[in-house]
């Protein structure tokens, strides 16, 4: 997914509290379009576990909106 950060919000800052929730498999910032940095993060958790990382990120304070790029199975 990418995680796209406030206006007024380092990247890095928010880096790290992607990184912190449960389930982050990798995370790291990107460039994006105009010079604008975002956070390219993905999760892995069984399956049928029920889990939404989509709401869990978009609930980070400092996280502007959320884009799902890809859901699938290992």
């Amino acid at each position: 997914m990418k995680v796209f950060p406030d206006e007024g919000v380092a990247p890095e800052d928010l880096l790290e509290k992607v990184k912190a929730v449960d389930g982050c498999n990798t995370a790291k910032i990107i460039d994006y379009v105009f010079g604008a940095k975002v956070i390219q993060a993905s999760f892995v958790t069984e399956d049928g576990s029920g889990r939404d990382f989509e709401s869990e990120v978009q609930a980070i304070a400092g996280v502007s909106n959320v884009q799902v790029e890809e859901v699938g199975l290992i």
